[in-house]
C-alpha cells in the first residue's frame, strides 16, 4: 500500500503535479543501532565473578605446590636411597680395611713378620705427687702463698721440712 504523504525527499521533481500513485515509494531505512564491546554485565554480578575467580586462582597456585613438594619429596627420597646404599658399601669396605688378614698381610709386604715370642715390660712403681699432710697445711698458714707453695712442692718431693 502506497505512502499517502511521502516526504519531500521521496517525491521526484516531476511527480509535483499530482499522480503519486505512479512513483515508487521506497522508505527511509531505519537506523540500525549496533552495540559496540562486549556484552554488559550487570553489575551486582561483578563481586560473584571476581569470588569465583579467586577461588579459581588460588586452586590453581595450590595444585601447583603440591605438585612442586610431591616432585621434590620423589628427589629427596631417591637421594635418600642412594646414600644408603653409599653408607652401605662404605661400611662394607670399612670392615675389609679394619680386617686382620688384612693388616696382616700389609705388613708383610712392608717386610714385617709375626714375633717368635712375646715379650712383656712390666714397670716399677712410679712416685706419684700427693698433697703434703694436713699438718704442714695449718702450720703454714701463717706464711704467705710462696712459701706454701715451695712447701707443698718440698714435701711431695721427699725433700726434707726441717730444713725449713
Amino acid at each position: 500500500m502506497p505512502n499517502p504523504h511521502p516526504t519531500p525527499a521521496a517525491r521526484p521533481a516531476n511527480a509535483a503535479a499530482g499522480n503519486v500513485d505512479d512513483v515508487p515509494f521506497e522508505p527511509q531505512a531505519r537506523r540500525l543501532r549496533i552495540r559496540r564491546g562486549g556484552p554488559r554485565t550487570p553489575l551486582p554480578l561483578l563481586p560473584v565473578i571476581a569470588i569465583a575467580a579467586g577461588v579459581g586462582i588460588a586452586y590453581v597456585n595450590q595444585t601447583a605446590h603440591v605438585t612442586t613438594a610431591t616432585y621434590q619429596a620423589t628427589r629427596l627420597a631417591a637421594t635418600q636411597q642412594q646414600l644408603a646404599a653409599q653408607a652401605g658399601q662404605l661400611n662394607n669396605e670399612l670392615a675389609q680395611l679394619e680386617s686382620s688378614e688384612r693388616i696382616i698381610a700389609a705388613a708383610q709386604h712392608l717386610g714385617m713378620h709375626p714375633a717368635a715370642r712375646w715379650a712383656f715390660v712390666v714397670s716399677g712403681p712410679s712416685h706419684v705427687i700427693t698433697s703434703p699432710p694436713d699438718d704442714e697445711l695449718t702450720s703454714s698458714k701463717s706464711g704467705s702463698t710462696l712459701e706454701q707453695l715451695v712447701a707443698g712442692l718440698v714435701g711431695a718431693f721427699g725433700g726434707d721440712t726441717a730444713a725449713r
